[in-house]
């Protein structure tokens, strides 16, 4: 007997050959470790003409469950990446995301992303007929956007285009040898990457494009007992992030709505004539947020247990209040919003291979101790 998702995933796929005509071009930016106190630094996409989203959520601190959450509209319980590729992880192929739905509808699709976690190795290609990144590691976003640039240069007819720079993510060398602490230089890589895709976004726009540009997750600086530790947390400044979408038809000023990653894609779908059933950006209405940490550290969130992916906290951000839910300790904050954590089981573990080559390359874990 078909199961709820089973069914809900095939209808998407029927829906695939419906579509009204909508702008002949979406594109999607997403930079990696961009905190949403933080939108101004990126001073050419904060001015842009379009809706800015001032309390839109990201649910976990890790890049490749986030950006599944972006390409496919459901949260990681759903689509059942807990942690990045390099813990294991990957996403289903049952899963359908937003680059799936666009290819099905005709539209030429290409992904050029800046870091290995956002890669095929955690089932990001799913859906791009051309999906360039780097094979370890990361990379300049210079190079995502050139390769994007020329992708796109003479381009006709309908075309969906991710584009990711992963600039902001520690640790924070600014090309213009800006120094400082964290702050200061991680300030200056977000002014680097908005530099960076300013020609890609102007270009889109000219081209009468819808845009939506937001983050993964965000950062802890020095708030926190450890900083440039965005894995370790769930605090406000991991979990909330800038968005805004530009696009024919879009009013510009702020929506102060609660939105999250997961109406991304039907946002997309929608303003290209696409059909979805969920509501999108400016039609969501949503009291509460819920959101887990990437994984556990003692050092970091103090009693939590066990180490790694399986004690991770979970969280849920209501209008005035937070409850907690952190393995190895007892729950705190406001017990009315417990419920919500009803359809945000614990984590169970992944059934893939641990990369730890690839977690070492970006700064995840220490290099091993020689022999």
């Amino acid at each position: 007997m078909p199961t709820v998702v089973g069914l809900f995933l095939a209808s998407l796929g029927l829906m695939g050959c419906t579509r009204d005509p909508g702008p002949p071009g979406v594109l999607l930016v997403t930079i990696d470790t961009w905190r949403a106190d933080h939108m101004g630094h990126a001073t050419h996409i904060a001015q842009l003409p379009g809706r800015t989203f001032t309390d839109a959520w990201t649910p976990i601190g890790l890049t490749t469950p986030a950006h599944a959450t972006l390409l496919t509209g459901r949260t990681p319980p759903q689509h059942g990446l807990r942690a990045n590729n390099h813990h294991g992880y990957a996403l289903p192929a049952a899963e359908v995301t937003v680059a799936e739905r666009f290819a099905d509808a005709g539209y030429a699709t290409a992904a050029f992303v800046s870091a290995w976690p956002a890669g095929p190795d955690g089932g990001m290609d799913q859906g791009f007929q051309v999906f360039d990144g780097p094979e370890s590691g990361e990379r300049a976003t210079s190079i995502a956007v050139d390769g994007a640039t020329r992708w796109l240069e003479g381009r006709e007819g309908d075309w969906f285009l991710w584009v990711h720079a992963y600039d902001p993510h520690g640790p924070y060398t600014p090309l213009d040898g800006t120094a400082g602490d964290d702050r200061t230089r991680y300030a200056a890589e977000i002014a680097q990457a908005d530099r960076l895709l300013k020609p890609l976004i102007d270009d889109a726009m000219a081209r009468g494009s819808t845009i939506v540009i937001t983050s993964d997750h965000g950062e802890v600086l020095d708030e926190e007992r450890c900083g440039v530790q965005h894995e370790r947390s769930s605090s406000e400044h991991v979990l909330r992030v800038p968005m805004i979408l530009v696009g024919p038809g879009i009013e510009a000023g702020t929506n102060d709505r609660r939105v999250g990653l997961d109406d991304v894609m039907p946002t997309l779908l929608h303003r290209a004539g696409l059909e979805d059933p969920r509501d999108d950006l400016l039609t969501v209405e949503r009291e509460v947020w819920v959101g887990e940490s990437g994984l556990c550290d003692p050092e970091c969130a103090i009693g939590c247990a066990p180490d790694g992916v399986l004690g991770k906290d979970r969280i849920v951000y209501g209008p005035e209040s937070t409850w907690l839910d952190r393995p190895g300790r007892k729950p705190k904050g406001d017990a009315a919003l417990a419920p919500h954590l009803a359809d945000w089981p614990p984590p169970v573990a992944a059934t893939g291979a641990t990369h730890v080559e690839q977690a070492t390359a970006l700064g995840y874990m220490a290099p091993p101790d020689p022999e």
